[in-house]
């Protein structure tokens, strides 16, 4: 489970001043259930929050993070089908992992600052430093400003310098801070909003992919002039509704590299004003509905309206993986499913 679902049981336990230590996933080799980021913490009352894999490693996990309650020293531990504890603690998927365990410290304004950013759904970085022989420290990253630090004034401005590129993702990874030095280790963990998919056209099709992306866990925009179609009852799972033309609804939003765009008009008038906006903006994903010919005419409006041709090969037409869909349903599953291919999915 990620800090976020162990976030309530974390503060609950704090609120009432026990004492708290956290196992952090910070890396994963071949196979693992979880992915780095997941989080599993004890309080020092004998509660327990979340998973580090599927109870393979807990056990383990437990009695260390006891053992750092009772005076013990932060650490990073290493499991695996390799390790010497193979056959009682190992992976059985037949990977490996990295675990950082760390006491929580409640007065740290870091995670004060974290946890208000969260409720609010606000953007952040938190760095969490993963060399071995250190004790981890912690600097959080907002667009304009910091907290913390990582104890070196040069790790915290390389860090700093490296702030929109990981506000563009979503994943959690270790990074050497210095090219080559171990001792820089860091882990980072980017907490940003979910990824938004633009649909443009109420259609079918847009009505069956608003309502598996939402429950995918996008943020889900629909977009089309028609307010006939564009009706709230069809679009339970959209977070907004806008009856604007579609360049002008496109260039109102900021569309950022985790922002998917997919029009489903299969109409000129719609379709064109809405790729051009897409392939103007950093948009990481345009998606256009249509068979060859509907691909061929739109591209040669698009380089009529002076797009180049690169620009138009960023366009994923026909839309969706070719799994033989003919439905509104399965075609909103083929395009999901490449979004999901393409790592645009949450």
């Amino acid at each position: 489970m990620s800090l976020r679902d162990v976030r309530e049981d974390i503060t609950r336990w704090a609120g009432r001043g026990d004492p708290i230590a956290i196992a952090t996933l910070i890396a994963v080799r071949r196979s693992a259930p979880r992915p780095p980021g997941a989080r599993f913490a004890i309080s020092g009352t004998g509660e327990l929050a979340g998973s580090i894999s599927s109870g393979c490693v807990e056990g383990d996990l437990h009695e260390r993070l006891t053992a750092l309650l009772g005076g013990g020293a932060p650490a990073t531990v290493t499991y695996g089908i390799t390790d010497e504890m193979a056959a009682g603690v190992g992976l059985s998927c037949g990977g490996e992992i990295d675990v950082l365990l760390d006491p929580y410290d409640p007065g740290d304004p870091v995670w004060h600052r974290l946890w208000q950013l969260q409720e609010a759904g606000a953007p952040s970085v938190l760095l969490t430093g993963a060399a071995a022989s250190t004790r981890s420290r912690h600097l959080l990253l907002e667009a304009d400003r910091s907290l913390g630090t990582l104890g070196s004034a040069e790790f915290d401005r390389r860090a700093r310098s490296r702030v929109n590129e990981w506000l563009d993702r979503s994943d959690a990874q270790v990074v050497e801070l210095v090219r080559g030095d171990p001792e820089s280790a860091v882990f980072v963990e980017s907490f940003v909003p979910p990824p938004r998919l633009v649909i443009v056209g109420a259609t079918p099709i847009a009505h069956a992919l608003c309502a598996m992306a939402a429950r995918t866990g996008f943020e889900v925009l629909v977009v089309d002039p028609r307010e006939a179609f564009l009706r709230p009852e069809r679009f339970p799972g959209a977070a907004a509704l806008d009856a604007r033309w579609p360049d002008e609804a496109l260039e109102a939003l900021d569309l950022d590299p985790r922002t998917s765009v997919v029009t489903l008009t299969h109409d000129a008038k719609l379709d064109e004003p809405a790729l051009e906006s897409a392939l103007a903006s950093r948009c990481g994903y345009v998606g256009l509905l249509g068979g060859r010919r509907t691909q061929r005419k739109r591209r040669e409006a698009l380089r009529a309206r002076g797009l180049d041709e690169a620009a138009c090969d960023r366009i994923h037409g026909p839309v969706g993986l070719d799994i033989g869909a003919r439905t509104p349903e399965q075609i909103a599953v083929s395009i999901l499913a490449q979004l999901i291919a393409l790592g645009r999915a949450p």
